[in-house]
């Protein structure tokens, strides 16, 4: 009895069991289903039967090849190489005839090469050519150790106005050779009266430099200063309209009050005159009065500043000290004694010194030389400076007797380009800008009548520089000459 019972139960265990077999085979035969092909009678899985493609929403697979690659894809496929997915099916059973396309990885681009740093080379810049006539003196040879340190003149050429065989100064020519020891690009060349080299000497000439030939003293008349130096200016002048006629003219020989007037004259004689590129030097007497200024100040005399109107000497010049400071002012008896000082420099200096050579030649050729390079940096489009300079008014800016006056005015590469003209100034100096007009008058009214008597005929003009080159000595001359005698 109790073994039929046992088989029994047995019986039930296995029926339930193949029971629950039979629902697990059946429910999974509902889902998986099967595939036959009638060609080869192969049986393949639904899952092995690619899908089709719809065109309106693409399989993710080709919506992956679509995306911008960003890093964290990137990371993602190392990983799947590596052997990991994340549970994510990125490699599907396909057809062969539709592959997907496998992701193309972008290589990492390396990092260009480092570029080797050149070293940096100047490039070379143009420079100005400067003509200084006159250099046979003290002061001439002094401008040209100036010049020849300057970065913006390519070349300096050096005239010998007069005959310095027996003079007190060394040869020209020996100054050059010196100058040539200089470590600088300047070339300096020589050029003499003697040999007419003064045409070659002007040649494309960027920059004229006119000193006075001689040794002309302060204290002699202004008379007797004009009637030896104009025969000579008006040979330089017409020598610039054949050989330069677009140089910068700077007129340094005394009195710039008469001599400015001459060149203008003789070159509208030859159709050649620009009153933008004709320009008397204040370079000296500014420099005294901001010196003085100064000293006056307890200040460094960089930060002071003195421009002068009217003239360039003499009851003419008219230093503003006014406008040395801002927000400062002399009182008016400082300003007078201080102008006089400035007026009468060149003759203090002159009592001092022996009656041999000009006074205060050291001084005045660093204002030369630093007047000449501001128009040099100025002529080469690097600067645009600010100075004072005699030239030939503008009748919209300034009405005066005088045709020429001396105020602020401002260069550029085409010359002079604007003229400040007469700043707000004190009563006292409007009393002596209205003498210092008067005297301009009379300077230039006594230059064209020079220039009327003796410039209507070349025999007149030989006669007058016989009269003045040979018979006339002066006391300072002589004494200059035979002073070792």
């Amino acid at each position: 009895m109790f073994s039929t019972n046992v088989v029994s139960k047995a019986i039930n265990l296995w029926e339930s069991v193949l029971g629950s077999s039979k629902v697990l085979m059946t429910h999974g035969l509902s889902h998986r289903g099967y595939a036959k092909k009638k060609d080869d009678g192969c049986r393949r899985a639904c899952a092995d039967i690619p899908l089709e493609k719809d065109p309106v929403c693409p399989i993710p697979c080709d919506r992956r090849g679509k995306k911008k690659e960003g890093i964290l894809h990137r990371i993602k496929l190392r990983l799947i190489d590596g052997g990991t997915n994340f549970g994510t099916p990125f490699r599907y059973l396909q057809d062969d005839k539709c592959v997907c396309k496998e992701i193309e990885v972008p290589e990492p681009k390396a990092l260009p090469a480092p570029v080797e740093e050149k070293p940096c080379i100047q490039e070379t810049r143009s420079g100005m050519q400067v003509a200084v006539l006159g250099a046979d003196t003290s002061i001439g040879q002094y401008v040209a150790l100036l010049l020849k340190q300057c970065p913006c003149i390519k070349k300096l050429r050096l005239y010998e106005a007069r005959d310095t065989s027996t003079g007190c100064c060394r040869e020209l020519c020996q100054v050059v050779h010196d100058l040539q020891h200089i470590d600088t690009n300047c070339l300096v060349q020589a050029y003499s009266c003697a040999c007419h080299d003064l045409e070659r000497c002007l040649q494309n000439s960027d920059i004229v430099l006119m000193l006075e030939s001689g040794y002309l003293s302060m204290d002699m008349p202004m008379e007797t200063r004009f009637n030896y130096q104009a025969p000579i200016v008006k040979k330089y002048a017409d020598a610039i309209a054949k050989e330069c006629p677009n140089a910068f003219i700077l007129v340094c020989a005394s009195p710039i009050d008469c001599m400015v007037p001459l060149v203008a004259e003789t070159l509208k004689e030859t159709g050649w005159y620009n009153p933008r590129k004709l320009l008397g030097s204040l370079a000296v007497p500014e420099m005294r009065a901001s010196t003085l200024a100064a000293r006056a100040l307890s200040l460094e005399p960089c930060y002071v500043n003195v421009p002068c109107v009217g003239g360039t000497e003499g009851d003419a010049l008219v230093p503003l000290f006014s406008k040395a400071l801002e927000y400062f002012e002399f009182s008016e008896k400082n300003a007078e004694m201080m102008t006089n000082t400035v007026r009468c420099a060149s003759e203090a200096v002159a009592k001092s010194d022996c009656n041999c050579v000009r006074s205060a030649e050291l001084s005045e050729a660093h204002a030369l030389a630093g007047l000449v390079t501001k128009v040099a940096w100025a002529l080469l489009c690097r600067d645009v400076p600010q100075l004072s300079g005699f030239v030939e008014t503008d009748p919209c800016q300034i009405i005066s007797p005088a045709r020429f006056i001396a105020n602020v005015v401002e260069i550029t590469g085409t010359g002079i380009i604007r003229s400040v003209g007469l700043p707000k100034i004190s009563d006292s100096e409007i009393r002596r800008v209205d003498i210092a007009l008067n005297e301009l008058y009379r300077k230039q009214k006594m230059t064209m009548d020079w220039y009327t008597k003796y410039c209507s005929s070349t025999p007149n003009l030989d006669s007058c520089q016989v009269n003045f080159f040979t018979t006339r000595h002066y006391q300072h001359f002589d004494d200059c000459a035979y002073g070792s005698i």
